[in-house]
């Protein structure tokens, strides 16, 4: 059995789709105030999986977004903001440098990658494909440290080609 602790105002999303997740996972899930979210498995594969997926739900990810971690060709990765910037006025910046005017950033960033990103609370996660978030992440990383956001689009496009130019080769 694994706890989990994620954002109170997340816990309903997890709870509307609870049955759902534990038929997917084949694992039990129980949330208490207390303790957060427990849970268990006869299957260690399938409780580890399970709690990537209810952390994602925690990073702000829907439930459906978050089940394709069930998936072995899906992985969730996280960046802590706080283990980056010191001051709350440095991680709101970056928030919005990542996010962008009226989202663009983010969504150019998911639309290129064809990695999921989601900005909540203090981290940036992930979910996609390994090469996906590779590729995003990356992009994440040049924001974080300062680059500007043209740069990061021209960085975008150009490592895609090379990931279409070398599917095209298989």
């Amino acid at each position: 059995m694994q706890l989990v602790k994620i954002p109170e105002e997340r816990v309903k999303a997890l709870l509307g789709r609870i049955e759902d997740i534990e038929k997917a996972g084949d694992i039990k899930i129980e949330a208490t105030a207390e303790e957060g979210i427990s849970i268990s498995s006869e299957d260690p594969i399938m409780e580890w999986k399970a709690v990537d997926v209810v952390k994602a739900i925690g990073r702000g990810f829907e439930p459906d977004t978050a089940m394709r971690l069930f998936s072995d060709d899906y992985v969730l990765r996280i960046i802590s903001l706080k283990d980056i910037f010191k001051t709350e006025k440095q991680r709101i910046r970056v928030k919005s440098r990542v996010i962008g005017t009226k989202g663009k950033t983010r969504s150019t960033i998911e639309e290129v990658s064809g990695a999921n990103v989601r900005v909540y609370g203090n981290t940036v996660a992930f979910i996609g494909k390994p090469e996906e978030v590779d590729l995003a992440e990356r992009a994440v990383k040049m924001i974080l440290n300062g680059s500007s956001h043209s740069s990061v689009y021209f960085f975008l496009q150009k490592e895609r080609k090379k990931m279409e130019d070398a599917e095209q080769m298989i």
